[in-house]
């Protein structure tokens, strides 16, 4: 994720514990066979996205849409759709697109439209929303910085890099003393009037030496809490090895990837889950919700 902290642009990992077998995460464990999930034909499968034909036939967009003009994604071939069963659509340069949603049947390659209609952002699996809220209670006299000399955005930086140094570094984030919109703290920011960081910092053990150590250099507000479990490192490993599961040992087509919150290895974006099989295949291999999936189309519910 990024963190803009003043004007100090930080590119941390989302990170943190979990409940698995540490032992299953980095692939000393014997793999184990492909069981290429595959997808109910007859399914009736709904969700939204970007419809784009740029003349090579109409797709569904599941993953990034560059914003170009046209835009320009790539997806699954949809059968079946009929620019004038909807509204809203744009053209340029020859390509048509628009955000819609769909619902029909997926054979594994391609989807068959039996309805189409607005954009639902409700159907849109994109991940979880963090909340980058300060752990600690705030100090008696409310947050401050003891040496404002060391409080400064390369003081940050570097009380930063020494966090993630640390044996038993999970993750980082910015809160500010104030709660502002974003807007406002930018705008103080520009006026040379920052609003003071808040550096939380969450590691496995030892948090009276991770303190002693940031302060080192970092001697504004900081937070730091301990959840026991596995680090950045082990994390990121987790998450590497899961998305070559998914793909080569699932068998399940990838859209996304990006760390997972505090507690999380990852979250990533795949076409379909068949009957949720890759997910509980996740959970029995790295911990229940260690990595979560998340499928573009999902069954339609009811009627």
């Amino acid at each position: 994720m990024l963190l803009l902290a003043g004007g100090l642009l930080l590119a941390l990992v989302a990170a943190g514990c979990g409940s698995g077998d540490p032992g299953s995460a980095g692939g000393d464990s014997e793999p184990p066979p492909v069981m290429n999930l595959a997808v109910d034909p007859a399914q009736l499968l709904e969700g939204s996205g970007t419809v784009l034909d740029d003349g090579s036939g109409p797709q569904l967009c599941l993953g990034a849409v560059a914003e170009s003009l046209p835009p320009q994604c790539s997806g699954i071939p949809l059968a079946g759709w009929d620019w004038g069963a909807v509204e809203g659509e744009e053209s340029a340069a020859g390509t048509t697109w628009g955000d819609f949603q769909v619902v029909g049947t997926y054979d594994g390659e391609v989807f068959t439209v039996t309805d189409a209609g607005p954009y639902d952002a409700a159907t849109v699996a994109d991940g979880g929303d963090r909340d980058f809220v300060t752990l600690c209670p705030v100090p008696a006299g409310g947050w401050g910085a003891d040496d404002p000399g060391r409080a400064s955005d390369e003081a940050f930086g570097a009380g930063a890099t020494i966090a993630q140094d640390l044996p038993g570094y999970v993750t980082l984030w910015v809160d500010y003393a104030e709660d502002l919109p974003p807007e406002e703290l930018e705008e103080r920011a520009m006026a040379g009037d920052p609003v003071l960081q808040i550096m939380n910092v969450v590691v496995t053990d030892d948090v009276e030496g991770a303190l002693a150590a940031i302060r080192e250099a970092w001697r504004g507000p900081l937070c730091v809490t301990q959840r026991e479990g596995r680090t950045e490192a082990e994390l990121m490993a987790i998450r590497e090895e899961a998305e070559r599961f998914i793909g080569e040992k699932l068998g399940l087509e990838t859209t996304w990837s990006q760390g997972g919150d505090v507690g999380l290895a990852a979250e990533v974006g795949v076409v379909v889950d068949p009957g949720g099989a890759g997910q509980a295949a996740l959970d029995e291999r790295y911990g229940a919700g260690m990595v979560k999936l998340l499928p573009s189309l999902l069954p339609v519910e009811g009627p």
